[in-house]
């Protein structure tokens, strides 16, 4: 595998895979007596997260 696709896979996956910490029950999203819940600070924590992931792989391979 080229560092080109490995540097596309971890663009693609990375906010993806943070953002899914959100999802995990108990940590940011419920679901009880028919009403849907999402913990905001455990949301926003997950996509500052999978920016700052995404903006690490752009540091390393987004300049020449």
């Amino acid at each position: 595998m080229t560092n080109i696709y490995v540097r596309l896979i971890l663009y693609v996956l990375s906010p993806l895979l943070t953002a899914l910490v959100a999802l995990l029950p108990g940590w940011g999203i419920g679901f009880g007596d028919g009403v849907l819940t999402i913990d905001l600070s455990t949301l926003a924590g997950a996509l500052v997260a999978a920016l700052g992931l995404s903006a690490g792989v752009f540091a390393k391979w987004g300049i020449k």
